[in-house]
């Protein structure tokens, strides 16, 4: 192999002839050292794989022994899945023998490329020989950064992203031993990066530090705001965004390797508590008293995420049905504490699921005091007055107790009934009534109904004569009496209506239709002073007996 005459050439080929047959293996830029590896690779099993490509030729002296092992320290600071070393070498008995002797001490080492390798590779790439021959070592690493151009224009679509994106993504998590790096598009196309603490830093982590002055003017409400927001933020772990006016020359110490300490001026800054994930969640119980001590309603919490601050934090959870969102947030310093509920019922749920949440906000009036009992190795419990009603504010002072009533009404028919399904949409207190008769219904009682008009259909005129002589009273048979909610119906069985008759409203005209037609539709008022009625069953009341 003429080539490694050149070394420059020769390594420059090889590095050439390994982008070519590992699409996923990229060059280490050789600036300031290249740690003991030309190329690497992230296999798709996120193995990774170092290549020390070296431009030796004739036997692998004492010298040339010693300068592989120097980059196989300095690799080994990358943790490398395997390391392959390529060199114009075919080795003898003795240099296979000291090479696999470096994998007791480097476990990492995998194999020799030699010479012969080398050019059965080349013969079946003739065209990296023509331009090694033919052009300079410099025009061939112009080749190696086209190829990698070429490679970064992503001809193959989403399938390249993914895969640079990877590669690039685990390179970066290279850079520090105490964070890790993320990095999101924010919604102008900027780049966001993110730098957290590594779970598995067992050293410690050292921490960033910011240090610079902050400036708000005064009688300026959107600065009054922000500073509000800055103390917030720095005392109990909020989210504030500071505009350039604000902020004075930033210093930053860093980790050297993550290249961003020093000095410079700052367009904005976010500030952003990390939301700290509780597992397992901290569980509890709200209680509400009334002012002598007594529990009129409780529900069971749970707090998943927390922040803090120098004085304090602010635990976010939930009751158990998810209606209920509550920030308690806690000030060590002055020893106390404020919680914060708001309602947002779903689109969607069981009537049941509805019945404690209402009756919770409409009992969580000012008057009464809330009590946080937090369940752990100790029992804390929490107790403040309530200063503001956790009634939405379009709804009326008794509203949520109403509501509560009407998906309570509903929740047992289904109950009853066996018969479960969500609460329809535009569900009324019209159809909660309804809910409420059939449950009566259900156990047996008669219901009154709230008709004054009836119509009723006569085919004899002796039938319309009898139904004008005064009052009259009778009764109508129902195979099913039915209640639909939305699309749901249920069918509550057989049924009888009871009804008093006090005059006939249209009998001239009902006259005339049964002479013309055989048939007439009679509208009936009924008595007042005895309402109509209906009962589930079958067995219609004895003569003469009162509805």
């Amino acid at each position: 192999m003429k080539l490694a005459e050149n070394p420059k050439a020769s390594e420059a080929l090889v590095t050439m002839l390994v982008l070519r047959l590992r699409p996923r293996a990229q060059e280490v830029d050789g600036a300031g050292g290249d740690g003991g590896r030309d190329l690497l690779e992230y296999t798709e099993s996120g193995e990774l794989i170092n290549y020390e490509a070296k431009s030796f030729t004739g036997r692998m002296t004492s010298g040339r022994r010693q300068q592989v092992v120097g980059s196989l320290i300095s690799t080994a600071r990358h943790q490398p899945d395997h390391w392959d070393l390529l060199v114009p070498i075919s080795p003898n008995p003795n240099e296979l023998a000291w090479f696999a002797g470096l994998r007791r001490e480097f476990p990492f080492v995998r194999d020799w490329r030699g010479l012969n390798w080398l050019n059965q590779q080349f013969a079946a790439h003739q065209d990296l020989i023509r331009y090694a021959l033919q052009e300079s070592g410099d025009y061939i690493l112009d080749r190696i950064a086209e190829a990698r151009a070429e490679r970064d224009t992503l001809l193959r679509g989403i399938p390249d992203l993914a895969a640079r994106y990877r590669a690039l993504h685990m390179r970066a998590q290279e850079i520090s031993p105490g964070y890790a790096i993320r990095t999101v598009l924010g919604p102008d196309g900027e780049t966001a990066i993110h730098l957290l603490p590594k779970a598995d830093n067992t050293q410690g982590t050292r921490p960033i530090r910011f240090t610079g002055r902050v400036s708000f003017r005064r009688n300026e409400p959107q600065d009054e705001q922000r500073r509000e927001q800055f103390e917030e933020a720095i005392r109990f772990g909020g989210e504030v965004e500071l505009a350039a006016a604000n902020l004075e020359e930033l210093t930053v110490d860093a980790p050297s390797e993550l290249g961003i300490s020093g000095s410079f001026p700052l367009e904005s800054l976010k500030i952003a508590a990390h939301r700290e994930a509780l597992s397992p969640a901290m569980r509890g119980q709200l209680m509400i008293r009334t002012p002598a001590g007594g529990p009129t309603a409780s529900l069971p919490v749970e707090f998943t995420q927390r922040v803090t601050g120098f004085d304090g934090g602010s635990l976010f959870g939930q009751d158990i049905t998810g209606f209920i969102r509550i920030q308690m947030r806690y000030d060590r310093r002055r020893e106390a504490w404020s919680q914060t509920l708001s309602f947002a019922p779903p689109e969607t749920s069981l009537p049941q699921e509805m019945v404690p949440v209402l009756r919770f906000i409409s009992r969580a009036v000012p008057g009464q005091s809330m009590e946080l009992t937090i369940h752990g190795p100790t029992v804390t419990q929490l107790t403040a007055p309530i200063t503001q009603t956790a009634v939405p504010d379009s709804w009326n002072a008794d509203e949520a107790e109403t509501w509560a009533d009407a998906f309570d009404y509903l929740a047992t028919l289904q109950r009853m009934t066996g018969q479960f399904f969500a609460t329809p949409p535009g569900y009324t207190l019209k159809d909660a009534r309804d809910a409420r008769n059939a449950v009566s219904l259900l156990r047996g009682e008669k219901v009154d109904m709230p008709n004054t008009v009836v119509a009723v259909g006569v085919d004899r005129i002796e039938s319309l004569e009898q139904v004008s002589r005064g009052k009259l009273a009778f009764a109508a048979k129902y195979q099913a009496m039915v209640v639909t909610f939305g699309e749901h119906q249920i069918d509550l069985g057989p049924g009888i209506e009871l009804m008093t008759i006090d005059k006939v409203l249209n009998m001239r005209e009902a006259r005339q239709a049964l002479a013309d037609e055989g048939h007439a539709t009679v509208r009936l008022k009924l008595d007042r002073t005895q309402p109509a009625q209906r009962y589930l069953g079958t067995d219609l009341p004895s003569p003469g007996t009162q509805p």
